[in-house]
């Protein structure tokens, strides 16, 4: 089964009817909500017809954080396969098809990304790998490019609570993630076809505050060590210089 774990604020979440797609045998959709209660989601469901779908999951969430929102996703995932997504995206019609056979083609590989286009066709960031995944390649993933194995050991990976949209340090979860899975003995892919589209934005990878600086330190620190870490932050900023605090 393909779970499809979607993250979602309550105020966006009638936009979760554009994103499900038609019901297909062995795929669920696991939608977790922020950003209201549980008295609030029931009401909203009982006035959207469209929830009452039997391979479809609203799940309230008390916490705040899209990585508080992708764990508890994993945990209420039935799926042996997972695709990470969020509520402003476009799924592509194929998108089922691409994450099955991807992982049947690539036996070996624990986790997979694919390419996202924004609203023009053109792609949102330029493809870090050309075929198998490393520490570098995934440092420039986002989430909804990235598709799992679900088993009793991936099933513990976690992203971490600190980083992330809603964080404190609000962006470098998604790299985090993925590291546990290579430095682990994982292996991950990237597949040079398009999985969805998603609006146009480059604010998650800019560099214009204090906070999402020291995103990259902590990300780096997850990934690399805390020696090898520091050394490739201060790399990173050196290259990057010209991009720090800029608006």
């Amino acid at each position: 089964m393909l779970s499809v774990l979607i993250s979602c604020l309550f105020n966006r979440l009638e936009n979760i009817e554009k994103v499900i797609k038609s019901k297909v045998v062995y795929v669920e959709y696991v939608v977790i909500v922020q950003g209201t209660n549980q008295d609030t989601l029931s009401t909203f469901k009982e006035c959207n017809l469209w929830t009452n779908r039997d391979d479809l999951k609203i799940i309230c969430d008390p916490n705040i954080g899209v990585t508080y929102s992708r764990n508890l996703a994993i945990e209420h995932a039935n799926g042996d396969l997972a695709l990470f997504t969020d509520d402003d995206v476009t799924l592509c019609d194929d998108f089922i098809e691409l994450v099955n056979e991807s992982f049947l083609y690539n036996k070996n590989c624990d986790f997979l990304t694919f390419n996202v286009e924004d609203e023009n066709g053109d792609f949102l960031k330029p493809p870090l790998s050309k075929k198998e995944h490393n520490l570098r390649t995934i440092l420039g993933v986002g989430t909804i490019q990235i598709a799992v194995r679900l088993n009793a050991l991936t099933r513990t990976y976690k992203f971490p609570l600190n980083l992330g949209a809603g964080a404190k340090y609000p962006c470098c979860d998604e790299p985090v993630y993925l590291s546990i899975f290579l430095n682990q003995g994982h292996k991950g892919m990237h597949i040079h076809k398009t999985i969805c589209q998603h609006p146009k934005e480059s604010s998650g990878s800019s560099l214009d505050s204090y906070v999402k600086v020291i995103s990259r330190l902590i990300a780096f620190k997850y990934i690399f060590g805390k020696g090898l870490g520091y050394i490739f932050f201060i790399v990173f900023i050196m290259k990057n210089i010209n991009k720090v605090f800029t608006k």
